[in-house]
């Protein structure tokens, strides 16, 4: 039998104590900001949401260019990113730009949220509308218009709002200001009017392919070059009629990227994509992106929520 004195379950008692005391503390302690990894270049993109319709722990589409750790242009809204923008330590008031590639929930979803305190100048470009879908103008005017769903949130105040002709074949300049340069093209994205994004910042660039189909070259030129390439892997190499006319094959994107000549590929739009099993891996993604490989050999990056990539040197 082991005895143990007074002085014993005293010392015990102030290591419990102290261990109780540490985790408290360590509950307690906010989680340091997402924001920091992004503050080590002067041009970095971080996904807010990396995943697509389905609730699989990703927020739908949404991006933030960061410029100089200054959060000033925001690409898509979708479902989640609400709560994402703030986890990175992102202000509404300095964003400049809102540049929304279609108005399907999953892309979009998010914005009278984000705005609900909105009351600096900010420009909101979209494109141009359907008989199914809105334009730019439509849909900041169904929010936060006169008579918009959300008028009490702006009273329309502040907004610009810049729409982009998907008809169009040259791209349309929906913002520059100082070193930023902000282009969208139309992309085929079935029936829905939707817009791909080029932005360049001094001799910087990143694209944004947006859903689409990956049948218009005009999009290959239009992203020629640029250092970072976003895509949505969001249907597998099989997927036949509208999932095909929606969206392009992993081996479309590839072969996309290596016409474009692009410095580095980020896959997101993640839709397909279930829980993490038992092993953490992405279950169902290894034949996407065996397919995707097999036309493009580059550098890439597969998307998870709040995470930067760098926009520079190839």
């Amino acid at each position: 039998m082991i005895c143990l004195s007074a002085t014993h379950f005293s010392i015990r008692r102030q290591i419990t104590s102290k261990i109780v005391a540490c985790l408290i503390v360590s509950i307690l302690m906010p989680i340091p900001s997402s924001q920091a990894a992004c503050d080590a270049d002067p041009v970095a993109l971080q996904v807010l949401g990396s995943g697509g319709p389905f609730g699989y722990g990703r927020a739908s589409a949404g991006y933030l260019i960061w410029i100089d750790g200054v959060a000033r242009i925001m690409v898509d809204a979708g479902g989640g990113t609400f709560t994402r923008f703030h986890e990175a330590g992102a202000k509404v008031s300095d964003l400049q730009l809102l540049a929304l590639s279609h108005f399907h929930p999953d892309h979009s979803a998010e914005v009278p949220a984000l705005l609900w305190v909105q009351r600096n100048d900010l420009t909101v470009s979209g494109p141009t509308g359907s008989d199914q879908y809105p334009s730019a103008d439509e849909y900041v005017g169904g929010l936060f218009g006169p008579e918009g769903v959300f008028r009490a949130v702006t009273n329309g105040e502040g907004l610009k709002t810049v729409t982009v002709d998907v008809e169009r074949s040259e791209p349309t300049q929906v913002f520059s200001i100082d070193r930023i340069r902000v282009r969208g093209l139309g992309v085929p994205h079935g029936i829905v009017p939707a817009v791909g994004y080029r932005i360049d910042i001094d001799d910087v660039s990143i694209a944004f392919a947006s859903d689409q189909n990956g049948s218009d070259p005009a999009f290959i030129e239009f992203a020629s070059g640029v250092d970072v390439l976003v895509v949505h892997v969001a249907v597998p190499q099989t997927v036949s009629g509208s999932g095909a006319d929606l969206h392009a094959k992993p081996s479309v994107w590839g072969q996309m990227a290596t016409d474009a000549n692009i410095g580095n590929l980020v896959l997101s739009h993640l839709s397909a994509i279930a829980p993490r099993n038992a092993n953490n891996d992405l279950t169902g993604f290894d034949e996407k992106l065996a397919h995707l490989r097999s036309t493009y050999d580059g550098p890439l990056v597969i998307a998870e929520d709040l995470i930067c990539v760098p926009i520079g040197a190839k």
